[in-house]
């Protein structure tokens, strides 16, 4: 079984692999349930020796999971039992062998804790989302799902913490909360404190936990590589301060005063800087007061605003604000993080298509924009991703323009996979379409509370995910395409205001897309909600509405663009025809368009085509040409900020025409030749800018020299040469 230490860092659950190797889980293991009898008349339809054989269990719950569903349901090779959280789990699950997903979410931890060692479970919330007898649609696919073989592993990104512990706030809070985790995890947390205050502190013995009177505090890295920078705030170093009071003693002006802690100079009174130096043996004292920066593994800030203020802060940081059942849940999951983990690798990165910069101007910046771990930063013409800093929301993924930032846990294919099996399994079932509702792991724990006292309307199809922010507009109109009939993207109200804004961006998009071409039938088929379960489920629309008429058989590709390029043509196919010969306006900053050449201003200098990441924008090499490729194009804007007269401009639209899959010329100029050789060197509209420009330069004050500028570069040489202007020319005479 996967072995998980589940920490918080502010409001963001985050999972960290603990290496079974490395230490086990802390905390209070679940006892085996007692043996129940079954009650007389209890229905199991699966015997103990065909759940062995099986990879699929479905408990009826005493009549949760309705008979009328359930004869409803293609059950082959699905064991079926009742009250098996009652029953003897631990018999019932024995004998087999494998993984075994068990449609129950509510008893999870029971069932797992009775499972035998070589019976691994997964659980899927058939028993949450398959009450009632309306439900059978969404009982097959929910089965169809669970019964998916697990997504390929990927790569790990490894911690190592050795309890090295920092807190940092006013003194004496500080000192309590150092003094209660001292010691903890087996003595392996070893706490520094930093005090923002000059509050005296209570006199301890043994010292066992040192202190730095600091201010311009300052946070960076994660679990087991945080650095803590600061300034000190007095020239006696607490850390180092033995408490022998030999400054005391020999200090002239009285400024120095001392707590139970150490010693403290009044700076205010301190005319003599110079003996209590010298008396001091441990070098406690420094009036420099230079900065230091010091390692530690975890953090725990007790300010009232954090110093990490991003939306998820990293691994090992807790700032509970003030908030006492923060802070309490902030200390216990201090005590666990001691030791080896790893976590996934959520993201790929393909440096080769990022559209983030070139030559120093900067195109597209989304991803770092949306990240909400600041774990993203630029690197020169593209971006870096710090691994340890991501926590796997997949916002990046969602809005990169090029498909170079693509999420993997799991990939786009896997997810494609689980909606084909879904969507074909309710329509088996039902004949109908459902609203397909894609969520994330805190959304998921929202709905199956409220799915326990309410049943979820009959035509939704919930679908999980790691997180609902790695949601694009390749899942959504892929979704669309495989037979769902609404799809909506649904997220907590207190997510990143970032992830709430590129999640309406993509379901805009493809609102945008399936309105173009006649496909919307009069509603929205694609919505971003937010809030709680109560406020999605109200807003609702609960208008009958079709699927397309047909469903698309390609599957969903690594490949973003690719992945969307076959949901265009599948809709374009579907669409009347009238509509699908005109290019469709999409949302503007869309990953979608054409570009715009003032013809009046560019001059075919080409760092246009230069700066182009997609390789939409090409020259000729036969004559002065700007070319574009509409469907490579991603409005990255590198085009635009790198154009030297300000002469291209980005529109957003969607052009589905098999014009737009070919290179066609956005502006061209007859070409300029060489007045001394004839040779054609440029175009006529480059030279007469270049003439413009330099007439009035030195070097060009004659009309001989201003006659170069209409040269090849060999001619102009060659000229140079004969009127005997060559630099170093008169050296090279007096060397002969």
């Amino acid at each position: 079984m996967s072995h998980f230490a589940h920490c918080r860092n502010g409001n963001n659950p985050c999972n960290v692999r603990v290496k079974p190797q490395a230490r086990k889980l802390q905390g209070i293991p679940l006892k085996r349930a007692t043996p129940g009898g079954r009650q007389q008349g209890e229905r199991v339809t699966t015997s103990k020796e065909s759940i062995a054989s099986c990879d699929t269990l479905l408990c009826r719950c005493q009549g949760r999971v309705a008979d009328a569903a359930l004869e409803a349901v293609d059950l082959s090779g699905v064991a079926l039992v009742d009250g098996l959280c009652r029953s003897d789990a631990a018999a019932t699950l024995s004998g087999g062998r494998g993984t075994l997903s068990v449609g129950c979410s509510r008893e999870s931890p029971l069932l797992a804790s009775q499972a035998p060692r070589e019976r691994t479970l997964r659980f899927f919330p058939a028993r949450e989302f398959g009450a009632g007898s309306a439900a059978a649609p969404r009982l097959a696919a929910l089965i169809a799902m669970a019964r998916l073989p697990e997504p390929s592993p990927v790569e790990s990104v490894p911690y190592e913490s050795r309890g090295r512990l920092a807190i940092l706030g006013a003194g004496p809070e500080a000192m309590a909360w150092a003094k209660r985790l001292q010691g903890k995890a087996d003595g392996q947390i070893q706490v520094t404190v930093f005090a923002e205050d000059e509050a005296p502190l209570a006199a301890a013995s043994p010292r066992e936990i040192p202190l730095h009177r600091a201010r311009a505090l300052s946070v960076d890295g994660w679990l087991g590589a945080f650095e803590i920078a600061w300034t000190p705030a007095n020239p006696v170093d607490a850390s180092r301060c033995t408490g022998c009071g030999a400054c005391l003693t020999a200090c002239s002006s009285d400024a120095i005063v001392r707590d139970g802690v150490a010693a403290y100079v009044d700076l205010a009174r301190c005319n003599d800087k110079q003996r209590c130096i010298e008396v001091c043996e441990v070098g406690a004292i420094d009036f420099s007061m230079r900065p230091r920066s010091a390692g530690f593994d975890l953090v725990l800030d007790l300010a009232a605003q954090p110093r990490l203020a991003m939306a998820h802060p990293p691994q090992g940081y807790f700032a509970p604000q003030g908030d006492p059942l923060a802070l309490a849940e902030a200390a216990l999951a201090l005590t666990e993080l001691v030791g080896e983990f790893d976590k996934p690798r959520f993201f790929e990165y393909k440096r080769s298509v990022c559209a983030h910069s070139r030559s120093r101007k900067e195109g597209c910046s989304r991803c770092i924009d949306s990240c909400s771990t600041s774990a993203i930063s630029a690197d020169g013409d593209g971006v870096r991703v710090e691994p340890h800093l991501c926590m796997g929301c997949g916002a990046c993924a969602s809005v990169c323009p090029s498909g170079a930032m693509r999420y993997n846990y799991p990939d786009l294919p896997y997810e494609g996979e689980r909606l084909r099996a879904a969507l074909g399994a309710w329509q088996h079932t039902a004949g109908s379409a459902p609203t397909v509702l894609f969520h994330g792991r805190k959304e998921a724990a929202l709905l199956k509370a409220h799915a326990e006292t309410e049943a979820l309307p009959a035509e939704l199809l919930p679908i999980a995910l790691h997180d609902a922010a790695s949601v694009g507009p390749d899942l959504l109109l892929y979704a669309l395409c495989a037979g769902a009939a609404r799809v909506l993207v649904w997220q907590h109200e207190d997510a990143p205001a970032t992830y709430r804004a590129s999640a309406s961006r993509a379901a805009s998009f493809a609102q945008a897309v399936v309105s173009g071409l006649g496909l919307a039938a009069g509603a929205r088929r694609f919505v971003a909600a937010c809030g709680d379960a109560e406020e999605l489920l109200g807003a609702l629309d609960a208008t009958p509405l079709a699927a397309l008429p047909r469903s698309a058989s390609f599957h969903a590709q690594n490949d973003k663009r690719g992945t969307l390029d076959l949901c265009f043509r599948h809709l374009a196919a579907l669409a009347p025809e009238a509509v699908a010969t005109a290019p469709i306006a999409v949302p503007e900053g869309s990953a979608y368009g054409t570009v715009k050449v003032a013809a009046e201003k560019c001059t075919l200098c080409l760092s246009c085509v230069s700066a182009c990441p997609a390789r939409a924008l090409s020259d000729d090499k036969e004559h002065p040409r700007l070319r574009f490729l509409e469907n490579a194009c991603v409005q990255c804007g590198l085009c635009v900020n790198t154009c030297p007269e300000d002469a291209l401009s980005l529109e957003a639209r969607l052009d589905l025409r098999p014009e737009a899959k070919k290179t066609r010329t956005l502006h061209e100029d007859t070409p300029c030749n060489c007045v001394r050789c004839g040779k054609a060197f440029g175009s006529t509209a480059t030279v007469r800018t270049m003439v413009a420009r330099l007439s009035g330069h030195a070097l060009f004050a004659t009309e001989a020299q201003r006659k170069r500028l209409l040269m090849c570069g060999d001619c102009r040489v060659i000229d140079m040469m004969e009127h005997g202007e060559m630099p170093g020319a008169q050296a090279a005479e007096v060397r002969q």
